[in-house]
């Protein structure tokens, strides 16, 4: 999961930065450096995007594609 597709998943699922946290156990500000770009480590990117598939509803593929499920 790159950056930009954390960000277009947790705006598909109407999630705030907060609420994406909360669900990965991490602090806010981690989120938005990931979205930014500014680096994670693997094991936070996975938490980050672990938590964003428990939605039951995000799918991911490949680099640039986000599918949100209504």
């Amino acid at each position: 999961m790159t950056p930009k597709q954390c960000k277009m998943a947790r705006v598909g699922l109407d999630w705030t930065v907060r609420e994406l946290a909360d669900k990965a156990k991490v602090m806010p500000n981690t989120v938005s450096n990931f979205e930014k770009g500014r680096g994670a480590q693997t094991n936070t990117a996975k938490a980050l995007e672990q938590a964003l598939l428990s939605s039951g509803k995000v799918r991911f593929e490949g680099n640039n594609c986000v599918c949100i499920e209504e």
